[in-house]
Parts: C-alpha cells; sequence; structure tokens
C-alpha cells in the first residue's frame, strides 16, 4: 500500500472518530422527532444561551446556520458553541458545493450531445441533470478502465441506460426485479430508438440497444461466476473471450449501495462501481440489530465501524438525506410554509392523547399551511386514519398556545439540519474507507448542483 492510501485512511479514521463524538454529545438534537417538539418540550432542552440567540433571530437569518463559510457575510452574533459547531462541520464534512458540469473535452461529439431534447423528452428537470452528468462521468471511466460493459442492478424504466447505450454507444446490461419496469423499459427503448434512426439513420451502425434482464439478484448470497455467466448469457459474449464490466447506479435506495460495493469487491471481472446513494435510513444498521454482527449490515462496512460498533439511530439517518440547501431557500422565500411543523407537532399530541396506539403514525402529506386552518390541515391529515379530531381539542387554549409557538419548531428543526451534511459524510466516509481497507483505489467527489439533486456526491472504485 501507498503512502498516500495509508495517509488517506489514517485522515478518514480521525474524521469518523471526531464526528462519532460530536453526534454522541448532540444526540439529544440530532435524535429529535420533530413532529415530539411539543410532546417532548424539545425547546426546553436546548442550552439557556441557544434559547436565548434563537428567541431574537428571525426566521430569514436561519440559513446562516446551514452555511458553514457564511463568516464573512453573517449579521448575527451567534451563541460561540454554535460557531464552534460549524466550525468543526465545515472542517470534517465533504464539500457539497463545488459542483462544476462534467466535461467532456476531447471526446467526439455524440449523438447525446447532438440530439439532447430526444433524451430530455419526459424526464423531469432533476432526474434530466442527474442523467446527463452521471452518463458524462460514466463514460470516462468506461474509457479509462477499459470496460466492455456497464451493468445497472435496480435500473427501472432505463432512463440511465438509454443515455448511455444511445447517447454515448456503451453497451449496457439492466438487471430490473419489476417486471412492469422491464416492459415500459423496452417499449421507451424502441421509441426512442426509432426516433433516432429517422434523424441519423447511420445510428444502426455504431449503436447497440440496452439489454434489460429481468431477473432477481440476491445480493447478499450471489455467487460471483454466476453472476458473471449471467452478464455473458444476456450481452452475447463467448465463454472465454475477454470480458470486463463496470457496475453503476444512479440513487440506488438503501442496502443496495452496500451490496454493490461488495458485488464490485466479489467479481473479478468486475473493475469499476460507480454510485450516488441515497435513501440511508433504510440502511440495515448495527443499532437496529443486536447481538453478533453479520457481514451484510448496510451499515457500518468499514473495519473501524464494525470493530468500534459504529452506529447511528433512523433518526440521524433519516436527517442525513435532507436538502439544506433547498430548505434554506425556503426559510427565505417561503417560511409561512414552514408552519407545517408546527401543525404536525401540534396535531401528534392530539393524538397520543386519543390513541396512544397512533403515536409517530403517517399522516396525509402534500397540505399548505399557508392556505388552511389547522383546523382544515386536522381533518386532511388524518384521512385515511381510524380517527376523528373533536372540534373542542383542535380549538383549545392549549393548541392555540402551541401554534403561536411555530417559530420555535422551525428554529429547533433548522438547528437539527445543521447536523445532516456531517450525517452523510459519516455515512460515506465509512464506504470510503471499506474500499480502501479492501485495497482498491476509490474516491468521492461532488458531481451534481446540490440544489438540484441534494444526493450528490459519486463513489468511484476502481481495480
Amino acid at each position: 500500500m501507498d503512502r498516500g492510501a495509508v495517509s488517506l485512511q489514517a485522515e478518514l479514521r480521525q474524521k469518523v472518530s471526531e464526528i462519532r463524538q460530536i453526534v454522541t454529545v448532540y444526540e439529544w438534537i440530532v435524535d429529535a422527532y420533530i413532529v415530539d417538539f411539543f410532546q417532548e418540550n424539545h425547546w426546553s432542552n436546548l442550552p439557556a444561551s441557544w434559547a436565548q440567540c434563537l428567541a431574537g433571530v428571525s426566521i430569514r437569518q436561519l440559513p446562516e446556520l446551514l452555511r458553514s463559510d457564511s463568516r464573512h457575510t453573517e449579521v448575527t452574533v451567534w451563541p460561540l458553541a454554535m460557531l464552534a459547531l460549524r466550525s468543526l462541520f465545515h472542517r470534517l464534512e465533504l464539500p457539497r458545493g463545488r459542483h462544476q458540469a462534467v466535461a467532456d473535452a476531447g471526446a467526439p461529439e455524440c449523438v447525446f450531445q447532438r440530439q439532447a431534447a430526444l433524451f430530455r423528452k419526459s424526464v423531469k428537470l432533476k432526474k434530466r441533470h442527474e442523467i446527463e452528468q452521471f452518463a458524462v462521468s460514466c463514460r470516462h471511466e468506461t474509457v479509462n478502465r477499459r470496460c466492455h460493459a456497464l451493468v445497472d442492478i435496480g435500473s427501472g424504466q432505463g432512463n440511465l441506460a438509454r443515455a448511455l447505450a444511445y447517447g454515448y454507444g456503451l453497451r449496457v446490461c439492466c438487471i430490473e426485479q419489476n417486471g412492469t419496469f422491464v416492459q415500459a423499459a423496452r417499449a421507451k427503448d424502441v421509441k426512442l430508438w426509432k426516433r433516432l434512426v429517422r434523424i441519423e439513420p447511420k445510428v444502426t451502425d455504431t449503436l447497440a440497444h440496452p439489454v434489460h434482464v429481468h431477473e432477481t439478484v440476491d445480493l447478499e448470497h450471489i455467487e460471483p461466476e454466476r453472476f458473471v455467466r449471467m452478464l455473458r448469457t444476456a450481452l452475447n459474449v463467448r465463454e472465454g473471450d475477454e470480458f470486463r464490466f463496470g457496475l453503476v447506479g444512479l440513487h440506488p435506495c438503501g442496502d443496495l449501495a452496500p451490496s454493490l460495493l461488495r458485488l464490485f469487491l466479489a467479481c473479478r471481472d468486475c473493475t469499476s462501481v460507480q454510485l450516488v446513494c441515497c435513501c440511508y435510513m433504510k440502511l440495515s444498521c448495527v443499532r437496529a440489530s443486536p447481538g453478533p454482527l453479520k457481514v451484510d449490515y448496510g451499515f457500518p462496512l468499514s473495519n473501524l465501524g464494525r470493530k468500534t460498533r459504529l452506529s447511528l439511530s433512523y433518526q440521524a439517518r433519516e436527517i442525513a438525506c435532507h436538502a439544506n440547501e433547498q430548505y434554506s431557500d425556503r426559510l427565505v422565500e417561503n417560511y409561512q410554509e414552514l408552519k407545517i411543523h408546527a401543525y404536525r407537532a401540534a396535531i401528534e399530541c392530539i393524538i397520543v392523547r386519543l390513541r396512544p396506539d397512533l403515536k409517530h403514525s403517517g399522516l396525509r402529506g402534500g397540505i399548505k399551511a399557508a392556505q388552511v386552518s389547522f383546523e382544515q390541515y386536522c381533518w386532511r391529515a388524518v384521512d385515511g386514519l381510524d380517527l376523528t379530531v373533536p372540534s373542542d381539542e383542535i380549538h383549545s387554549p392549549e393548541v392555540h398556545h402551541r401554534l403561536e409557538r411555530w417559530e420555535e419548531v422551525v428554529k429547533f428543526y433548522t438547528l437539527r439540519l445543521m447536523f445532516a451534511p456531517l450525517l452523510e459524510s459519516l455515512i460515506l466516509y465509512d464506504r470510503w474507507l471499506f474500499l480502501l481497507e479492501k485495497g482498491v483505489n476509490a474516491k468521492i467527489g461532488v458531481l451534481f448542483d446540490p440544489r438540484a439533486s441534494p444526493r450528490n456526491h459519486s463513489i468511484i472504485a476502481f481495480k
């Protein structure tokens, strides 16, 4: 192992250790459900200096807390402990905002560039941004690692695969367990292909169709040799012919991302993996599963994490998925809508008093607080739930007093969001360290604009 890898591992171990200490000290805020704000009186847990400062701060000043680089532009005198935390976060977190569009300099113009409008048709802006950036990065890695094909497990309806295959001329094998998605992907392939051929007839000589395999892959008990045979069959690669492939995943959910990293390590013919991960709250975790450590936990992966039983609560993993940049915009532009946090916390008190068995139940979403009264919110929110909220509960002096404190709820929630990038960084550092421990080259970088796509870090590893 070269000195650079040794130094990087030491740096990551140190960061993991420091973040772990911070999370332990501030567990009371990291693990606080905002729906329990009134029920458990979260505001009373704040240090006196924090509560006093926040009481005098307007909602529009809160984005300063969510920006670690705002020291030269802010006007608020924050408590020293908050400033110290923010400084620590700035040093320990993965950078999020240094996004630059992935350039395709030096490469010949491809079909995707010439016919971008066709590939963007019926694709939402967020997904469009992700596919365009991810596809270019995949093209670079495929050329650099001399891969014969890319494999997308959990490929959905194949939007990424079409960009890679028809747009960049790469061989792509998609594996999807949902038969409806596979049928939809094939139909969309045919539709796009017809349009491309009509405009550029010569593509029939240079491009290959994505291969869609309807298959459930048990990544926890996979046999690498059998998996490679399945790929060879799907892509018509003869036994004995050289075959190298890369794994790709655009927002693999929960344990799928760790499983793909393990598959990359287990398959000799797999030379690279590139993932942009999401849904950390769905990870299987040490804390959620007491007893001897299994080999297939989603978190932690690294030897350091497993030996020290590194863990994160569901609440911590859930907050790691939040979008601070988008929330900062809401704090400035549409902060009245954030009353919804107080509405949800206030109705939780009523629910727990009337039906304790319905505590933390999922309520109907999509209700805009600025457009409805609390009474209207209650009627809509419990729709589908076996519960009727009495009018006297809704209009009680106690509830009225809670709703008057709605800004406190928003301020407490913003404090929790301060920790979101730190918690996501901890999960990603653990994955990075896991790969380095296995002796492979790995890196993590910003791939997407965080305002367009909050889960914007790409993990790339290669043998």
